[in-house]
C-alpha cells in the first residue's frame, strides 16, 4: 500500500532543480487537493493507529502514531514541511520498539527550536519494568536523547497514559497516572536533565482516585495539570498548577474543582487550553440528572473561576443530550468557541444526531442564542450512516474551524467535514462547509493550526481491510492542497 506520488515537473523545475535536490523528500507526497485521496503518512504495516499532530515553528508538522499489534504498537514519528512533503523516509523514524497488546494514550509536543518530544509507556504491558519514557527528536530525525530516551517514572510503580507540555522556559513537562490513585509530573531541561524530584512530584487528589486528563504550559515556566477525580460514584474534573522551579502546588492542596456542577462519564478525560495569562480554558460534557450538558469554564492565574462557578452551558436545551464537546479560544477577545453533538432517542425509537456550536464571550454570555448555531440538523443515525463523532475545534481569525466525522461502522464511508464560523455566527465560506476526507473508515481525528495560519488534520484511515495514517491541509479560504506554483512561469521566463 505504498504511495509516493511525484509532483508534476513544470517549467520551473529547470530553475529550482538544484534547490529541490537539497531536500531529503521534497517533491514526494505533497498535500492533496482531492478529499478522496489524502496524503498517506504511514502504511508500513497492516494497521496503524492513534495519530497525533503538532505544528512546528518552521511551518511544518510532526505526526506520530503507533504501528499494529503484530509489531507491538511501536512508536513512530514523521516530519512534514508546509507543503506536505515528507522530510524523513516514508513511514518516518522508529522512536521506540515495544511489545504491547493494548495501548495507552501518549503525548506529542514541539518546542520553540522545532524539536519534537514524544512521551509514552515502554516497553511491555504490565511488566515489572514498565515505565514512562520521553524521547526528543530533532528536525533531522535524530533521537537526541538516545534510542532509549529518558525514563521519568520511578521503579516499581505502575505508570500509564503520559501527556506532555512544552514550557515557556524551554523545558518539557511530562505527566502520567500512577496506579492506584494519583499523578506524577516531571520536568526535563532541553539536555534531558531532570528538574524536579527524582521520579516526579506527586499530585494527590483531595480524596478518591486521580486519572490524568491533560497537561498544558502556563506562565513563567509553570504548568497546569487536570484529572478526573473519582470518589465513589462521583467523577469530577479538577486541576492543579505546578511551579516551574520545583513542581510545588500553586492552587492549594488537592487543586481546584473546575466545574461546580456535573459529573464526568466513565473513561472520559477532557483536554483544556492554555489561556496565555497564567490561567486556562476548560471544556467538557458532563451529566446532571439524566442529561449530558456541554460546558465551558475559564480559570485565572490563581485558579479562581472567571465565569459562573458551575461553568457556562453551551446550550440550555434539556431535551437532547449534548456530548463530544471540543473548544477553541481567542486570546485577543476572550471568546470561547464550543462545538458538540446533540443526540437523542425519540418516540420512533430512532437515534438522531446533529452538530451545534456556540460562542461564549469573555463575560460568559452565549452569543448565538440559548441553543447555539445548528451546523448539521438532527438526522436519523441509527444505522450509522449519519452518526456524528470526532469533533475538532481550531482557532481561526475572527472565529473558529469546527470539524466532525459523519458515519460509523457499518457505514463504509465516513467523511470529515469542516466549517469556518465567524464571530457573528455566520459562515466564512460560500459553500458553508468543506469535506477534507470523503472515503473509507475514519478514526481518531486530530488537527492543529500551522505557523502559516492554515489547518492540518490527521486520522486513522481504513482501506481494503487495513488502516493507514493520513493527513490533509485546509487553508483558511476553504481550499485543499498547495497553490500551483508551476503557474509562475506559465507565460515564459521573459514575460513575452
Amino acid at each position: 500500500m505504498k504511495s509516493s506520488p511525484l509532483r508534476h515537473a513544470g517549467p520551473a523545475a529547470a530553475v529550482f532543480g538544484a534547490l529541490v535536490a537539497l531536500g531529503p523528500a521534497c517533491g514526494r507526497a505533497q498535500w492533496s487537493a482531492d478529499p478522496s485521496d489524502n496524503l498517506i503518512v504511514a502504511d508500513e504495516y497492516s494497521d496503524q493507529t492513534q495519530p497525533k499532530i503538532v505544528a512546528a515553528p518552521d511551518g511544518g508538522y510532526y505526526v506520530s502514531w503507533f504501528d499494529d499489534i503484530a509489531h507491538g504498537f511501536s512508536v513512530h514519528l514523521q516530519k512534514l514541511d508546509a507543503q506536505g512533503n515528507e522530510q524523513w523516509p516514508h513511514d518516518g523514524v522508529l522512536v521506540a520498539t515495544r511489545q504491547y497488546q493494548f495501548t495507552y494514550d501518549y503525548g506529542l509536543v514541539v518546542d520553540a527550536d522545532g524539536n519534537a518530544y514524544v512521551g509514552f509507556n515502554c516497553c511491555e504491558n504490565n511488566s515489572d519494568a514498565e515505565h514512562i519514557v520521553v524521547s526528543k527528536v530533532t528536525p533531522d530525525g535524530t533521537l537526541d536523547w538516545g534510542a532509549d530516551g529518558i525514563t521519568v517514572s520511578a521503579p516499581a510503580e505502575k505508570p500509564y497514559a503520559a501527556q506532555l507540555a512544552a514550557t515557556s522556559d524551554g523545558s518539557v513537562a511530562v505527566a502520567w497516572s500512577v496506579d492506584p490513585n494519583f499523578l506524577r509530573v516531571q520536568k526535563l531541561a532541553a539536555d534531558g536533565s531532570v528538574q524536579w524530584a527524582q521520579g516526579g512530584v506527586a499530585v494527590n487528589p483531595p480524596n478518591g482516585l486521580a486519572l490524568l486528563a491533560d497537561i498544558q504550559p502556563s506562565d513563567e515556566g509553570n504548568v497546569i495539570v487536570s484529572w478526573s477525580n473519582q470518589a465513589g460514584p462521583a467523577r469530577t474534573l479538577r486541576a492543579q498548577k505546578l511551579a516551574a522551579g520545583d513542581g510545588a502546588e500553586l492552587w492549594g492542596s488537592g487543586g481546584v474543582r473546575v466545574f461546580g456542577q456535573g459529573g464526568l462519564q466513565l473513561g472520559y478525560f477532557p483536554g483544556f487550553i492554555d489561556a496565555g495569562d497564567g490561567g486556562a480554558v476548560f471544556y467538557d460534557y458532563d451529566v446532571v440528572g439524566v442529561r449530558f450538558f456541554a460546558r465551558v469554564q475559564r480559570l485565572d492565574a490563581s485558579g479562581a473561576p472567571m465565569l459562573d462557578p458551575n461553568g457556562v452551558l453551551a446550550t440550555t436545551d434539556t431535551v437532547n443530550d449534548h456530548v463530544g464537546t471540543a473548544a477553541a479560544f481567542d486570546r485577543s477577545t476572550g471568546d470561547i468557541y464550543a462545538i458538540w453533538v446533540d443526540t437523542a432517542q425519540r418516540e420512533d425509537m430512532q437515534i438522531y444526531d446533529g452538530v451545534y456550536a456556540q460562542r461564549i464571550d469573555a463575560s460568559g454570555q452565549r452569543q448565538w442564542g440559548d441553543s447555539g448555531k445548528e451546523l448539521v440538523p438532527m438526522t436519523i443515525a441509527t444505522d450509522g450512516t449519519h452518526a456524528i463523532s470526532q469533533l475538532t475545534a481550531l482557532p481561526a481569525p475572527g472565529g473558529f474551524l469546527g470539524g466532525w466525522t459523519t458515519g460509523a461502522i457499518p457505514a463504509a464511508d465516513q467523511p470529515v467535514t469542516v466549517a469556518r464560523i465567524d464571530a457573528d455566527g455566520g459562515y466564512a465560506w460560500d459553500a458553508q462547509s468543506v469535506a477534507i476526507k470523503t472515503l473509507r473508515y475514519t478514526g481518531r481525528t486530530v488537527g492543529t493550526i500551522g505557523a502559516g495560519g492554515g489547518a492540518v488534520y490527521a486520522w486513522q484511515d481504513g482501506a481494503d481491510g487495513a488502516t493507514t495514517i493520513r493527513a490533509q491541509n485546509l487553508e483558511l479560504d476553504g481550499t485543499l492542497g498547495n497553490p500551483d506554483t508551476d503557474r509562475i512561469f506559465a507565460d515564459g521566463f521573459d514575460g513575452g
